[in-house]
């Protein structure tokens, strides 16, 4: 292999990495490196398309190679100890750091980092307590000392805000500290922009988020934002950087080319970004997630206009004085749930969303539904929670003609402590527990509708899932809290007016409806008649459009 092929050979395997052609790209890097097995540049891109593809095993050996040339590489340092965290090596994962730190090979938020982790999946109760208590502390060590950081995208410190959502707890305290902690450490966060609205002119709103795209935030906010009233509200939708092109990212593209709204990427730079915000002078921002983007998680700890609202495509309050407002419907929240949020509630009679009913092209008939008792949970597997799994393995006990289904998650190590979880319940019947791989929209769909009964976990419910499964009807099994994050099925239940939904109150009641459902001889009726009304009360509610447009208003008037 000559200089001038190994370079071309080079740009391919690069080509093939940007484009997320994993497998190709790795097969031509180890390629040159059968002729250069020291070339660090071809060895630091093949440890990012193991990475990428999923193969941590080989990812860790690659930066093991990359460590033995050059020690002294701090990115490869870091990467390697977020490589171990996919892996839930956790042990080790805080040696590499304690020893990368003791050396100034790694930046200085990683003593941080270190303690601020909260597994994906949890083995038990215990495992979330201890978890939680080693976060809160670390909150009070950077409260009580003195340092400050340089905000920079690639070394900001990833706080456990998402994952920690995930159980039965109060977390209002916990993100309290959160941001004070984060407000203290990062100075750039303690920024304001706010303009007040000029009389007689447009309302100047933004709606912000990463996943403006196919995703269950683009599906669930799409349609209540081209609700706004155009001679009212002057419409922007702000994208981060990561937000992917897709077939409705590029309806808000089409809205844009009829004079709707306007589309704006914004900076890269958190610098750039509040430059951008005090130039724009915006009225209200709305963040429908914050959570699920790191990136959108500190810009909303951000006083960027005068009205911050939130809502439920991450259903957990941040603890933040900079959002003044949690969007939600009544049928939503108990009377103990405005304890929970530090945020005011803004309080809809509909679900804050105008979901269209999905189009699929191959549907289902009657005579493909299975003679078998099909329960099934396509959730993704961190909304499992432990006390979730007995009641998995009471209904499977109980009924002896029920398969459960779940989706397979392409995590293997992630899976399979999911699965050492139930392996542990003694009478939990993995013989007729069926994964299924990723499935395709039209096909998951289908899935949905060829189920018997659907089981929404404990404690973090099911959102978009439940509007795919009313295509078909299929009932969900819930049992709300007092938090809006268990409470979003019951919420569309009620929006349906359903006589004697299937909502209980503890985990004996959810095992016996679940399988009385199942085993009814007249479920397909049920069927029908869930899909009726959600035909006529939950899909494409436009009086939700006239709601939010009040709301919206109310908030100058």
């Amino acid at each position: 292999m000559n200089k001038i092929s190994t370079e071309e050979l080079f740009k391919i395997a690069y080509n093939h990495l940007q484009n997320k052609n994993y497998s190709k790209s790795i097969e031509l890097f180890n390629k040159i490196l059968t002729h250069f097995p020291e070339n660090l540049s071809v060895l630091r891109n093949l440890l990012h398309a193991y990475a990428f593809s999923g193969d941590f095993h080989n990812a860790e050996n690659t930066i093991k190679k990359v460590l033995r040339l050059n020690e002294k590489e701090p990115y490869v340092y870091q990467f390697y100890a977020s490589i171990l965290k996919n892996q839930d090596k956790i042990d080790e994962m805080i040696n590499l750091i304690e020893e990368g730190l003791s050396k100034n090979l790694m930046n200085p938020k990683w003593k941080y980092q270190k303690e601020l982790l909260f597994p994906v999946v949890v083995k038990d109760n215990d495992e979330i307590d201890k978890f939680r208590t080693k976060i809160s502390k670390c909150y009070d060590q950077i409260l009580e000392n003195s340092e400050q950081l340089e905000y920079d995208n690639d070394q900001i410190i990833q706080t456990p805000h998402y994952e920690s959502s995930y159980n039965q707890h109060d977390n209002l305290e916990l993100n309290i500290k959160s941001v004070k902690a984060l407000r203290k450490i990062y100075r750039e966060l303690n920024e304001n922009c706010v303009v007040e609205k000029k009389e007689n002119e447009k309302i100047k709103i933004g709606f912000i988020s990463e996943f403006f795209t196919n995703h269950t935030i683009g599906k669930l906010f799409k349609n209540i934002i081209f609700s706004l009233d155009q001679t009212k509200f002057n419409i922007f939708i702000l994208h981060s950087k990561k937000t992917k092109t897709s077939k409705l990212f590029n309806e808000f593209i089409e809205k844009e080319k009829n004079g709707f709204l306007k589309n704006v990427r914004l900076p890269e730079k958190l610098v750039d970004k509040i430059n951008f915000f005090k130039k724009e002078k915006f009225n209200i921002l709305f963040y429908p997630d914050i959570g699920m983007s790191v990136e959108m998680y500190y810009l909303s700890l951000i006083r960027l206009a005068k009205h911050q609202i939130m809502s439920w495509g991450h259903p957990e309050t941040t603890g933040s004085e900079s959002i003044d407002f949690f969007l939600c419907s009544k049928s939503l929240i108990t009377d103990e749930t405005s304890k929970s949020y530090s945020e005011k509630l803004l309080l809809m009679d509909h679900l804050p969303m105008i979901y269209e009913f999905p189009k699929i092209e191959q549907k289902i008939n009657d005579a493909e539904l299975s003679k078998n008792n099909i329960y099934s949970c396509p959730q993704t597997m961190f909304k499992f929670h432990p006390e979730f799994d007995h009641i998995l393995a009471e209904i499977l006990k109980k009924d002896k003609k029920g398969v459960l289904y779940l989706i397979k998650d392409n995590n293997k190590i992630y899976f399979n402590k999911l699965i050492d979880r139930f392996k542990k319940i003694k009478f939990f019947d993995l013989d007729r527990v069926i994964f299924l791989d990723p499935l395709s929209r039209d096909n998951y769909i289908n899935h949905l509708g060829t189920s018997s009964v659907l089981l929404d976990p404990l404690y973090f419910g099911a959102g978009n899932s439940f509007h795919e499964s009313m295509v078909y009807g299929t009932p969900t099994v819930t049992m709300p809290t007092k938090y809006i994050k268990s409470r979003i099925v019951s919420a569309a239940y009620m929006q349906m007016e359903i006589e004697k939904p299937p909502i209980v109150k503890n985990k004996n009641e959810y095992v016996e409806l679940a399988i009385d459902i199942a085993n009814s001889d007249n479920l397909l009726e049920i069927k029908k008649y869930y899909q009726k009304k959600a035909i006529e009360k939950l899909f494409n509610t436009t009086k939700a459009g006239e709601e939010f447009n009040q709301i919206l208003l109310n908030l100058y008037q």
